[in-house]
């Protein structure tokens, strides 16, 4: 258990980073909900959650809703690690869009059944949200991660000691990695099997 919570220690600086960003977007997307609902739409974030709500829909059945779920978020989050390698650039949008996408969900919800957003925010997200977010934000985080060493191994240059420090990177890289993966599938399932029972208890 120990070597878990220190690979996520390593990862501590870029959590920051990815959370702050996910906060900072979520809290745009309730403030200006109708607007960038309509930029998410342009993209086709929207169209991409209409998919997955349309497919749970269409066979409602416990293994369906948690596949279904589980496969689009351990996808998504795999997608973000991978594109890290990218310099770390397709990470850090994706958890702009990830809070917009929350945020405007949550003013939309909000508006439409009159409740407060806060008893929404308790209700119907925290519960699966407590584990489903914390993954999603690690995968950010070591994606933005991966980016970073990209880098500084590209401005390592001939210095010695820049080169054997980005090697030295890369190796812790690569030995936590493994870890850090099994941690996000593993609260992302439990997150699904709780998203997957209030969807279809009705309470979502």
């Amino acid at each position: 258990m120990r070597t878990w919570l220190v690979a996520i220690k390593e990862e501590g600086r870029y959590i920051g980073i990815a959370t702050i960003v996910f906060l900072t977007s979520a809290i745009a997307g309730f403030v200006n909900g109708e607007a960038i609902l309509q930029s998410l739409k342009q993209m086709g974030i929207m169209k991409q959650l209409e998919q997955v709500v349309s497919s749970i829909s269409k066979n409602p059945t416990f293994f369906n809703a948690f596949s279904t779920i589980f496969v689009n978020n351990l996808f998504a989050s795999l997608k973000m690690i991978a594109y890290g390698l990218l310099l770390g650039i397709i990470p850090f949008m994706a958890m702009l869009t990830n809070g917009m996408l929350l945020g405007v969900l949550l003013d939309s919800a909000a508006e439409t059944s009159g409740r407060h957003p806060l008893t929404i925010l308790v209700t119907q997200i925290l519960p699966h949200g407590l584990l489903e977010l914390p993954a999603t934000i690690l995968a950010a985080a070591v994606g933005i991660r991966l980016g970073m060493a990209g880098w500084r191994c590209l401005f390592s240059g001939k210095l010695p000691e820049r080169r054997e420090a980005s090697v030295q990177e890369w190796k812790g890289i690569r030995m936590r990695l493994p870890k850090l993966i099994i941690i996000i599938a593993i609260f992302l399932a439990i997150a699904a099997m709780i998203e997957s029972v209030l969807i279809l208890s009705g309470t979502q």
